[in-house]
């Protein structure tokens, strides 16, 4: 991205900031993804060469360090204190997606593969029963799919092929519904209460799965504007 040839901050912080996916490959490092592999999970309608391109700017850029750890090693990317004063920036432009732009889900933003992501970053730890727990996900409709969320309060991650575990809680039933109450759209009850989403497992994982997660970083801001011919309106969630 070239310069705006402005002499003022906004004009040179868009600078920064501007480039399509580069707010996105942020957030992934926001949420505490370092590996590459990792970043691209959460980034999966984005090609492998345009996040190396991605990562090599914010780099130069000064909000990246990329830590080698030896010939062969993993290679670690860390926010800068430069990236890490974005934070706020970064959800606060969510925040105002949630109250004047974002709609409902359309298809093609649909994928379960990304919601079983999103899942695993949402869990919250200190809430997951004391052994591990292996939930399955097998969804219907737009961006249908099955995945293996693997549940520990010493770390949870998500799989797309099955991890070898035994199921202990099987959720079955509509992609959109999910996406919808991930983002803070709809709660839980009504999800069930609509008859498209069922889950089969022990009561005591059915009554506690929701809880296994926070989905309240955006719901709270839906509903609080009333969006004007002056908004723009926009259905994706990424």
């Amino acid at each position: 991205m070239g310069s705006y040839g402005e002499y003022c901050p906004i004009a040179v912080g868009a600078e920064f900031f501007g480039d399509r996916w580069t707010p996105l490959v942020l957030r992934e490092l926001i949420v505490g993804c370092s590996g590459f592999n990792e970043i691209h999970r959460g980034l999966p309608k984005m090609s492998r060469s345009l996040l190396s391109q991605r990562l090599r700017v914010l780099e130069r850029r000064g909000l990246v360090e990329r830590n080698s750890h030896g010939p062969g090693r993993s290679v670690e990317y860390v926010l800068t204190p430069a990236g890490k004063d974005l934070e706020p920036i970064i959800w606060q432009l969510g925040h105002w997606a949630a109250r004047w732009a974002f709609g409902e889900p359309a298809d093609e933003v649909l994928d379960a593969a990304w919601l079983a992501w999103r899942l695993h970053q949402h869990v919250d730890a200190g809430r997951l029963p004391q052994t591990r727990t292996v939930v399955e996900l097998d969804l219907s409709g737009p961006g249908a799919g099955r995945a293996w969320l693997v549940l520990d309060r010493g770390g949870s991650t998500a799989c797309l092929v099955d991890p070898g575990y035994d199921v202990d809680l099987a959720v079955l039933g509509d992609n959109r519904e999910m996406h919808r109450w991930l983002l803070g759209r709809t709660t839980w009850r009504d999800v069930i209460a609509s008859g498209v989403v069922r889950m089969v497992g022990p009561s005591r994982h059915v009554r506690a799965f929701p809880t296994w997660f926070d989905n309240s970083l955006f719901g709270a801001d839906f509903g609080k504007a009333t969006r004007t011919s002056h908004a723009p309106a926009h259905t994706g969630t990424r």
